[in-house]
């Protein structure tokens, strides 16, 4: 049995010093550091909560070694941010395993870097598995939900299976208090986008909607059947729905076909379109229904 669990933890110490040699320190916000996953030698993901100012972020990479780095681009949604290095650093690009297989039980261990440049881990099994999930409007491809501590720091860093496979992201920043990983998947799609565009296209069209009843009255006279509908409260001037020609009182019934309850009808219609993608929306307005087609469009980074 001592044989069995000395084996047991020289593997799991193996796994860390492995996984570790692509885990930094992210300083960026005054005195706390969060880690960060290197993703290529010159690039860095972290979680985009612990990312306060766009420039001079310190990236740790070793006791008494660091360099300076600057915000790329970030998506609040998934919480990853990307940093571009001053210049590259000797540390192993990560490569990313995959979350297909994974299961409850399974034992995980969580891995981050100190402000000091040490290697330092938490450990526990899966706790909790499910597939695509949202956050904010946000597709994350897998929720993964480890058991284990994350102590001030560990935002940012990887997750490793028994193999020593990154499995994720670790952040605490999408729902207080709890530990999420963020799949290696949606890790990928995040960091290319941001690469190459500065941050992550969110289909919109420019509207304030409220849903709300449409009376029997209303439904007879415009000849719809549609119990309920989104009332525009506000019309965003130049934008997709502004140039469409919706109005501020307009009543949308529907999108591509698909009625309308609540809001959230509205984001999953236009989660399946890219931005420049038309989309045909029925309406009511002054008592007639009437067909308007609008052009998408890619709501600008805040």
């Amino acid at each position: 049995m001592t044989g069995t669990w000395q084996q047991f933890s020289k593997e799991i110490s193996e796994v860390v010093g492995q996984g570790g040699k692509s885990i930094v320190a992210v300083d960026g916000r005054a005195e706390h550091t969060s880690s960060g996953i290197v993703w290529r030698r010159d690039s860095v993901l972290t979680a985009a909560h612990a990312i306060r100012r766009e420039t001079n972020i310190g990236v740790i990479f070793a006791p008494g070694r660091s360099v300076l780095g600057r915000l790329i681009g970030r998506d609040r949604g998934t919480d990853i941010a990307l940093l571009k290095l001053d210049q590259d650093i000797e540390m192993q690009p990560v490569q990313f395993g995959s979350t297909q297989e994974l299961a409850v039980g399974e034992f995980t261990v969580a891995v981050a870097r100190t402000r000091r440049g040490n290697i330092v881990a938490s450990a526990g099994i899966i706790s909790g598995l499910r597939g695509e999930w949202q956050v904010a409007r946000t597709r994350i491809d897998q929720f993964i939900r480890p058991d284990l501590y994350l102590y001030p720091g560990f935002s940012g860093g990887a997750l490793l299976d028994g193999r020593g496979g990154v499995l994720g992201l670790n952040t605490s920043g999408l729902i207080r208090g709890k530990p999420i990983t963020i799949p290696s998947s949606t890790l990928s799609r995040i960091a290319e986008e941001i690469a190459a565009t500065g941050h992550v296209a969110r289909p919109y069209i420019g509207v304030v909607m409220q849903p709300v009843e449409i009376p029997e009255s209303l439904q007879k006279k415009a000849g719809v059947n549609a119990n309920a509908g989104l009332l525009v409260m506000h019309v965003e001037s130049g934008g997709p729905a502004d140039q469409a020609g919706v109005l501020l009182g307009d009543l949308l019934l529907d999108m591509e076909g698909q009625s309308f309850s609540d809001l959230e009808d509205v984001y999953q219609a236009l989660g399946q379109k890219r931005a420049g993608q038309e989309v045909q929306t029925s309406l009511i307005r002054g008592g007639q229904r009437l067909q308007l087609t609008i052009r998408v469009g890619d709501r600008p980074p805040r």
